[in-house]
């Protein structure tokens, strides 16, 4: 209809009607792009939200997670502090049960196993740029970087679990007693010598093997507390950007 319209008044050398048929089709074109633009935009802003969202989700049960493994790591530099001052004594003050308890924590280390199901479909996708906050984006980036630095520390240090701390147990203790993993339905007859820990106290390898699970626990307790100061400003961020 248009196009005869326009040819109808070229015919007529009508210029100014050509002239307005014109730009009634540029003005058209120009409102279509802009209509489509806006809800390509719209679209976008939707699923920045969704992966917001989702995001909040994951650092919610991140903080959780780190406070968890954090605790943990809190009771075995607390045993290992423990089990030293109790060497320093002529005889201990704490009975055998609770030596050996506190001494099978040197088999434990707590991980954090970061949750990272949000941020994982946001860069597999390529839709990490619909995240407008740089701030937030970078405060992504290294929030995970550290998480992979975080599993490189923790794989080396659990590491001495098998070529230190076990070999020890195994070689000066009843390991009955200081068995850390128990089931109920499946125990294991009571240990034959539980006293053989009070032994090793005053030894220098016992207080060596103990300093060296302090040492390790401690390192991975600041790790965690930073990250976790990372996961508060992470949540921050979220929370200020989701509508």
């Amino acid at each position: 209809m248009l196009l005869r319209r326009v040819s109808e008044h070229v015919r007529a050398q009508n210029w100014f009607a050509v002239l307005v048929d014109f730009l009634v089709v540029v003005i058209g074109l120009f409102i279509g792009l802009q209509v489509d633009t806006w809800w390509e935009d719209r679209k976008e802003q939707a699923l920045e939200q969704i992966y917001l969202a989702e995001s909040l989700e994951d650092f919610i049960s991140n903080e959780a997670r780190l406070s968890e493994a954090r605790t943990g790591l809190e009771r075995i530099i607390e045993a290992m502090v423990l089990l030293q001052e109790q060497s320093t004594l002529d005889s201990p003050k704490l009975d055998v049960r609770t030596m050996n308890d506190r001494f099978a924590l040197i088999q434990s280390m707590p991980s954090f196993l970061a949750v990272k199901r949000a941020y994982s479909n946001l860069t597999g996708s390529g839709d990490l740029r619909m995240i407008e906050n740089r701030d937030l984006k970078n405060a992504l980036a290294q929030y995970y970087a550290r998480v992979d630095e975080i599993q490189m520390v923790m794989q080396t240090h659990e590491a001495e679990l098998v070529e230190t701390f076990q070999p020890y147990i195994i070689k000066n203790l009843d390991y009955a007693a200081v068995a850390y993993h128990r089931v109920d339905d499946y125990q294991l007859p009571p240990p034959i010598d539980e006293s053989l820990i009070v032994e090793l106290l005053t030894t220098r390898e016992f207080r060596n093997v103990t300093t060296q699970k302090y040492i390790i626990a401690t390192d991975l307790l600041n790790l965690y507390r930073n990250q976790h100061a990372s996961n508060a400003e992470i949540l921050e961020h979220l929370n200020g950007e989701i509508d």
